[in-house]
């Protein structure tokens, strides 16, 4: 018997080897355990939509795939009779949709997402509460937990343990864009947050590195190419961030698995549902308050380095063992298709997720 056919849409502007999930669904292809065919929407939006959908169609068609994985159909201007006759036209297959932002406040729900939500036959969401909820009513199903995982073959220093802390360039560094706009209100919840914990370590006496866009002043160093996010983590003793959308139970940017593979200890946000994850022993530490990532961190710049690299490497095997984009793949199509099971820490626990954390 052959293998299943899984029809990937990714929401990239172009596919790589360096993808998200596309390192996952390596790994169970080469293990026979589906044939992966990924493809690109928005990279052949080149010549217009039209032309873009009648590409897509004989991708469609000439795989027949088994199952369809839409991975945050955002950027490509389906409707839902584009869906719908590129579905019919694939024979009805199996849809599995995951949505890997948050959404709310001044950012909203593409039209074009509303569409493959309402043709998923399960539907996956990085947020739960009000995210679980809106993303349900749209649709018409429940709607489970899959927190953020760290993206396989992203990074090749991921595999491999940290170098000493000792002689590092920076004590600290953050990473995450500033949205903050003079006057007016955040773009993004918590951004004012984020804006609070960055000038906090600003007060530290460290060597702080700020990497974003959005950022001004002695210790901003202007945006940095996600691929090098690792690279340039590993050049510090320790870590620190916060995410927006703290009243979403659950929610963590893929900063936070990034941060835990660099390994190097991490600063971060707590929020309900979080038990799951590894604590202070492990390398991650989660605080409540954003005056409280400073104080955490002045605390942490007082241990000694040996035991903070020692931490940190026991985050690095956790993340790597635990939360990589293969055992989500698990986690997502393990009810549609014959595949491992991820691991029981902590998947058995992310998946007594319905509204909330049970």
């Amino acid at each position: 018997m052959s293998a299943p056919v899984v029809l990937h849409l990714n929401n990239e502007n172009a596919l790589t080897p360096r993808s998200r999930f596309t390192g996952a669904f390596r790994r169970l292809q080469a293990d026979g355990h589906l044939h992966h065919v990924p493809t690109a929407p928005r990279a052949l939006l080149h010549n217009g939509p039209r032309a873009a959908l009648a590409a897509l169609r004989e991708v469609v068609l000439d795989a027949r795939p088994d199952v369809v994985f839409v991975q945050s159909p955002h950027g490509f201007p389906f409707t839902e009779q584009d869906v719908a006759q590129l579905l019919r036209s694939a024979g009805s297959p199996t849809v599995v949709y995951q949505e890997g932002d948050a959404w709310g406040g001044n950012k909203q729900l593409p039209a074009s997402s509303r569409a493959w939500l309402r043709a998923a036959d399960a539907v996956f969401s990085v947020a739960a509460g009000a995210q679980l909820a809106m993303l349900a009513n749209i649709a018409g199903r429940p709607v489970r937990y899959v927190p953020h995982t760290l993206p396989l073959d992203c990074f090749p220093e991921q595999d491999c343990p940290a170098p000493p802390g000792e002689g590092a360039v920076f004590d600290v560094v953050t990473i995450g864009n500033s949205v903050m706009r003079a006057r007016l209100l955040p773009r993004l919840p918590g951004a004012r947050e984020r804006a609070q914990v960055v000038r906090g370590l600003g007060q530290l006496d460290c060597r702080l590195g700020v990497f974003g866009a959005g950022w001004h002043g002695p210790h901003a160093r202007g945006p940095l190419p996600f691929e090098r996010q690792i690279a340039v983590l590993r050049c510090a003793r320790m870590s620190a961030g916060w995410d927006h959308y703290g009243r979403y139970p659950g929610y963590f940017s893929d900063r936070l698995p990034i941060s835990g593979a660099a390994g190097r200890v991490h600063v971060g946000q707590a929020r309900p549902g979080l038990e799951w994850l590894p604590g202070t022993a492990d390398g991650l530490h989660l605080v409540s308050a954003p005056r409280d990532v400073a104080q955490r961190v002045r605390e942490l710049l007082a241990t000694e380095q040996a035991v903070l690299d020692a931490a940190g490497e026991r985050l690095r095997r956790w993340v790597r063992a635990r939360l990589t984009d293969l055992q989500s793949l698990q986690f997502m199509l393990g009810e549609f298709l014959a595949l491992p099971a991820p691991p029981a820490d902590p998947w058995k626990q992310i998946a007594a997720w319905r509204e909330g954390p049970a």
